[in-house]
């Protein structure tokens, strides 16, 4: 379970220069920070209500960051930065049930020519994980990628890669929206897709968890996709 900061809520008026955005707050427009490097194309709606957070680190340029947006009655959250630790609280929590056992977890593992979010020990058996978050959705389905990714290939294709070193691989995909199910995004990133599709094949694992933003509680936390 990873607690939130204290969070203040607002409406998005826009986004520019990719990460930042200026937030209606009480009447008064605020600029933060947005720590999010995707296209956000489904989430960026002038109006919308959003979470977010006030920093009082004198040496920051903005003090104010961008964590969710609300989209009917779920909150979408949206601060990839933090999203590593938020998975890293869940494995240490024992909420991602086919990671469970673990004897150490190293983050940001180099192997090959990429550098993969966790390589956790397992009895022996090194496990390599890479992290993705998911805030693409449409009425179905969450999906990934929403912007074309030669990063998010070659991160598959290091995967794929290490099953045939001894390694045993997953993708885990942080299901971000309320969409029960999950699909590539062909229509984003064909090749991307292509590609997902060779490493299934090649023994690489594929996990889908929601990542939970429970506003009452002030935390986050994961629980699986079925």
């Amino acid at each position: 379970m990873f607690n939130l900061p204290k969070l203040y809520y607002g409406y998005f008026l826009k986004r520019y220069k990719r990460f930042f955005v200026d937030i209606d707050f009480k009447g008064t427009v605020l600029t933060a920070h947005n720590p999010n490097t995707g296209s956000m194309r489904n989430l960026l709606k002038e109006g919308r209500e959003v979470a977010f957070s006030k920093s009082d680190n004198p040496k920051r340029k903005l003090k104010y960051t961008l964590e969710s947006f609300r989209v009917d009655n779920c909150w979408v959250y949206t601060n990839t930065i933090k999203v590593n630790k938020i998975v890293e609280n869940a494995l240490r929590d024992g909420e991602i049930t086919e990671l469970n056992g673990f004897r150490k977890v190293i983050r940001e593992y180099t192997i090959l020519n990429s550098k993969l979010d966790f390589c956790i020990d397992i009895k022996g058996q090194r496990n390599l994980v890479e992290v993705k978050s998911v805030s693409l959705f449409d009425e179905s389905y969450a999906m990934f990628p929403d912007a074309v990714t030669t990063r998010g290939q070659r991160h598959l294709r290091t995967l794929k890669e290490s099953v045939e070193m001894g390694y045993k691989a997953y993708v885990l995909y942080i299901i971000q929206s309320d969409r029960k199910k999950f699909r590539c995004a062909d229509e984003i990133d064909s090749r991307y897709c292509e590609i997902f599709e060779e490493t299934k094949k090649a023994g690489v694992n594929v996990l889908l968890y929601r990542n939970v933003m429970d506003i009452g509680r002030n935390v986050c936390y994961l629980e699986r996709l079925d």
